[in-house]
C-alpha cells in the first residue's frame, strides 16, 4: 500500500478524511463517492476487524441498505439463529421462541455478525484509497480546510474530516470540549468472546439470566465454535478498561458461581485470544459538526448496545451527511446544520429507547414465561417506534449516481 499522499499533493475542497473502519466509516465514504467526493479512509488497526458480535438492520436503515445494492448480499450471510431457549440455573428450559422473535425482529429486518458486514460495505469502495495502522494526533480546524497531523510524522490538508472512530472517539476528543459532550454510563458492562461449541448448539442460542446479569451462547454457521456474551449491572466502576487481565477479573467478581454454565464460560473466557469488553453508555451533544469536522455513529451519538440500533443510526447518519452535502452543492456549512436538524429526532428517539431498556431490563430477578412474553411485546413496540422514528429524505440527485 502506498503512503498517504502529501498535503501539498492534494486539492482539498473535495478530498474528505475519514477516520475509522468500523461500520459507520465505509458507509460515510459509500455515501460521499456518490455526492461527488473524493474520500479516504484511515484505520488505527493494523487490519478489519473480523467477526465480533451480531448487529441488527431495522426500520428505515433497511431502506438504505437496499438503496445501496447490498441489502441481498447481507441477507445471504445473515445470521441463521433458528431456535432461543431461556435456561434456569440448572439449565432446565423455561421458555423456548424463534431466533427472529428473540431478537425483535419483523418484516424485513434482519441480523448479521458486524465483521461480515463491515466486509460487505467495504466491497463496495475498493477505489477509494484505505490506509491502516494510521491515527490522528493534531487537528487544525481552519475556515478554509481542515489539516491534520498523523502519527507516521507526514501532515494533511482535506475540505472535510468525518470522524467514525467510536465511543471513544479520538476525533470528537480533539475538536469538541468537554462542554459539548455528555458521556453517559448506563450501568451496564458487555463482553463478548469465542470458544469451542462445547454445549454443542446447532444454530440456535441459549439465554440465563439471573441477578441482574445475562449469559447468551450461540452458535451459528461454523458448528465448531460458539460465541459467549455476557451483559450485567454493576455499580462498580472498572477505571482501567483497556487492560485485559482487569477487564476478566471483573468478569470473575460479576459471574463466578452465577448458576448454570457461567463457571466453565469463565475458564474459557480466560483462554480467549480475542476479548471484546466495554461500558454500556451513551453519547449526547447538542451537535455534532463544528467547523469542516463532523462526527457519524457511536462517535457522535451512541445510543448503546442496550437499543440494538447503532448500526442503523450509523447508516441513516452516512446517507443524510452526504445528502445534505450533495444538495448543499458543497456549502458544508447549510449541510451540517441540516444534517444537526434532521438527525435529531431519530437520535433522540434512539437514545431514549437504550434508556429504557437500561432503566427496566435486568432489574427483577423472577422469571416466568408469561413474563418474558410480557417484556419481549413491550421492547418490541418500543423498538420498533424508534426504529422507524423519521421519515427518510430522499436525494434524487446523488442516488441518480447509483444507476448512472
Amino acid at each position: 500500500m502506498s503512503d498517504i499522499p502529501r498535503a501539498s499533493s492534494l486539492p482539498h475542497e473535495k478530498h474528505v478524511l475519514v477516520a475509522g473502519a468500523g461500520v459507520a466509516g465505509p458507509l460515510v465514504c459509500y455515501w460521499l463517492k456518490q455526492a461527488g467526493y473524493l474520500p479516504m479512509l484511515i484505520e488505527k488497526s493494523p487490519f478489519l476487524r473480523q467477526g465480533g458480535h451480531a448487529v441488527d438492520i431495522r426500520g428505515i436503515a433497511v431502506q438504505i441498505a437496499k438503496k445501496m445494492s447490498i441489502y441481498e448480499e447481507i441477507c445471504c450471510q445473515r445470521t441463521q439463529i433458528a431456535t432461543t431457549r431461556y435456561v434456569d440455573t440448572e439449565g432446565k428450559t423455561l421458555m423456548e421462541q424463534s431466533g427472529e422473535a428473540a431478537g425483535f425482529r419483523q418484516g424485513e429486518e434482519v441480523e448479521i455478525v458486524r465483521g461480515d458486514l463491515i466486509a460487505i460495505i467495504m466491497s463496495t469502495i475498493k477505489d477509494v484509497p484505505r490506509y491502516f495502522q494510521q491515527s490522528i494526533t493534531a487537528i487544525r480546524n481552519n475556515d478554509d480546510s481542515v489539516e491534520v497531523d498523523f502519527n507516521d510524522g507526514k501532515k494533511g490538508r482535506f475540505g472535510l474530516l468525518i470522524g467514525c472512530d467510536g465511543l471513544h472517539s479520538s476525533i470528537r476528543k480533539r475538536v469538541f470540549t468537554e462542554d459539548e459532550v455528555q458521556l453517559n454510563n448506563l450501568g451496564f458492562y458487555i463482553s463478548v468472546f469465542n470458544h469451542p461449541n462445547y454445549l454443542q448448539l446447532r444454530q440456535s442460542e441459549i439465554i440465563f439470566k439471573r441477578y441482574h446479569k445475562l449469559v447468551h451462547v450461540s452458535s451459528d454457521k461454523d458448528a465448531d465454535r460458539a460465541r459467549t456474551g455476557f451483559l450485567f449491572r454493576s455499580k462498580k466502576t472498572l477505571t482501567d478498561k483497556r487492560n485485559i487481565a482487569a477487564q476478566k477479573q471483573f468478569l470473575r467478581e460479576h459471574f463466578q458461581h452465577a448458576g448454570w454454565e457461567t463457571d466453565t464460560l469463565l475458564e474459557y473466557m480466560d483462554k480467549a485470544t480475542e476479548l471484546y469488553f466495554d461500558s454500556i453508555s451513551q453519547i449526547k451533544m447538542p451537535y455534532w459538526t463544528k467547523g469542516r469536522v463532523a462526527l457519524v455513529g457511536d462517535a457522535g451519538y451512541c445510543a448503546s448496545p442496550l437499543s440494538g440500533q447503532g448500526t442503523s443510526l450509523a447508516l441513516v447518519g452516512a446517507y443524510i451527511l452526504a445528502g445534505e452535502l450533495k444538495a448543499a452543492a458543497g456549502n458544508h456549512a447549510i449541510a451540517f446544520e441540516r444534517y444537526n436538524s434532521l438527525m435529531r429526532p431519530f437520535v433522540e428517539a434512539n437514545q431514549d429507547f437504550g434508556a429504557f431498556i437500561s432503566q427496566t431490563y435486568l432489574v427483577d430477578d423472577a422469571e416466568t414465561d408469561s413474563k418474558q412474553v410480557d417484556e419481549n411485546r413491550m421492547i418490541m413496540e418500543k423498538l420498533q417506534a424508534a426504529s422507524g422514528a423519521m421519515c427518510l429524505p430522499e436525494y434524487e440527485d446523488m442516488c441518480r449516481a447509483l444507476t448512472s
